[in-house]
């Protein structure tokens, strides 16, 4: 685009950057870029063995006094893609497509989140006219999966006066305080049995169409989350069938709110039809329930071949009762801020592992004592219905450093610059910024970024004309910290 003017780098970078792999876990590759980026530039670089990577920069002429900045980002993307999709995150380049004022990729993520953000820290890193103190710049990894690299920053790995993490998704908004956050993970044992005489029919039933989306971020709009769909309506069969459940299967990332889940049953080929009635007429149910939040919400059944081998009763009724009565979406909202989710609870994968099958649930919360209500629920319920549940890669929430001088600064130069204001929040998301301050108790900080649609999802897009309004800011930004 003719007005993407400073950031035209920023967007040659976030595309050579897009022609690498950068899955969560596969992130050598990327990190390695940055490190020749660096290396490149004459600059201090290291990587550690998680693939962090911190680069020094001296301060520029003048500015040696200044406080000394660090800036932040992670690597790692989310890799969705559309289910008709054939693309392979493990070599594919991601597409940057431009449409007026939108860049997409095609039918997958786009990894603007947070790669947009790396692509301005690389921008800013090999601009020798950038006036800035002692800089230095934080890429880690995995952050999308548990935030394992920012779990491996040690005490004196990195240091600075301010922070500027830019995994904001919102132009304007500057974050100041994120939810911490905990997993789940819920095994039933897996047992089998042979499909019993009479059952001479197979269907396959797909809860599909839905929205998803980022479970920290939109799980505020309470959309449908098509592993419990597909949990109540498979439920409501039984009550009126005799159904054996042969598999389901559900939801791909643990911080995205599932889209689709599909099962194969083992009926009575005298109830297809009455099955297939119903199922139509459950489907209208739902759309009335979630309409509004997920038009697109489609049933589908199809004849499949008879399963030879089923689930046994112990196993079915565990997996389905667990899902039906499990918490979902929104569990309590703040009390001191305004419109932001305190706690929330995501079934965000069902899956058949070798002797078990994996319920992997993701909480947030910005309160550590309901946290922990909500994990021990969890795990509460499963331990009633006899099987088992653990809870791992808790990460902390990063408390408000209200009226910090960062903060002040920051705001500040941003209502000189943009006739719209700058909206100070906390978010319902995990940042790293928890994680860091625990190495980095004494470093101010905050968080911005250009506008991201979607994120987690193929329908993820950014904003460019916000791309450039947040890449002038952060450029204006680092000359005039004091």
């Amino acid at each position: 685009m003719e007005s993407i003017v400073q950031a035209k780098r920023v967007l040659e970078i976030f595309k050579e950057m897009s022609q690498i792999p950068r899955e969560s876990g596969n992130e050598k590759g990327i990190s390695d870029y940055i490190v020749n980026f660096a290396k490149n530039l004459g600059l201090e670089v290291h990587q550690d063995d998680q693939y962090n990577v911190v680069i020094k920069k001296p301060a520029s002429p003048g500015y040696e006094n200044r406080p000394s900045i660090i800036l932040q980002g992670h690597i790692d993307m989310v890799c969705v893609r559309d289910h008709d999709s054939n693309h392979d995150f493990s070599k594919d380049p991601i597409a940057n497509i431009i449409e007026g004022e939108w860049m997409h990729a095609d039918h997958t993520t786009l990894g603007a989140d947070n790669g947009m953000g790396g692509a301005m820290m690389l921008a800013i890193l090999e601009d020798d006219s950038q006036q800035h103190g002692p800089m230095q710049l934080l890429f880690t990894t995995n952050e999308e999966t548990g935030m394992d690299g920012a779990f491996a920053i040690k005490e004196g790995q990195v240091s600075g006066d301010y922070l500027l993490n830019l995994d904001t998704e919102v132009e304007h908004d500057f974050t100041v305080s994120c939810a911490g956050g905990c997993h789940v993970h819920v095994n039933i044992p897996l047992l089998r049995e042979n499909n019993q005489p009479g059952y001479d029919a197979g269907l396959s039933f797909t809860v599909t169409g839905l929205k998803g989306g980022h479970s920290g971020i939109e799980i505020c709009e309470q959309r449908a989350n098509a592993n419990q769909v597909l949990t109540r309506v498979l439920y409501d069969i039984q009550q009126q069938y005799p159904v054996c459940l042969a598999s389901f299967e559900g939801g791909v990332k643990h911080n995205a709110i599932p889209s689709k889940a599909v099962a194969v049953l083992s009926v009575r080929a005298e109830d297809v039809a009455a099955i297939k009635t119903l199922i139509a007429y459950q489907e209208k149910q739902y759309l009335h329930e979630y309409g509004i939040q997920d038009p697109g919400l489609k049933f589908v059944v199809e004849d499949v071949a008879t399963p030879d081998v089923v689930y046994a009763d112990d196993t079915t009724e565990a997996l389905i009762t667990y899902i039906y009565l499990a918490q979902d979406g929104v569990h309590s909202v703040s009390k001191s801020i305004p419109n932001l989710v305190e706690t929330s609870n995501n079934i965000a994968i069902v899956r058949e592992n070798e002797h078990t099958i994996e319920v992997l649930i993701s909480i947030r919360s910005s309160n550590s004592n309901s946290l922990e209500f909500l994990a021990k629920k969890m795990i509460l319920l499963a331990k009633t219905l006899g099987v088992s549940a653990e809870r791992t890669g808790g990460y902390p929430a990063w408390e408000y450093d209200k009226g910090s001088k960062l903060e002040e600064q920051a705001i500040s130069l941003h209502n000189e610059m943009f006739d719209t204001p700058a909206n100070v929040n906390a978010i319902h998301a995990g940042l790293e910024c928890g994680l860091l301050k625990g190495v980095l108790p004494n470093t101010q900080m905050i968080s911005f970024g250009p506008t991201i649609v979607s994120p987690h999802t193929p329908m993820e897009r950014v904003h460019l004309p916000s791309v450039e309004n947040v890449y002038v800011y952060l450029k204006a930004l680092l000359a005039k910290l004091q």
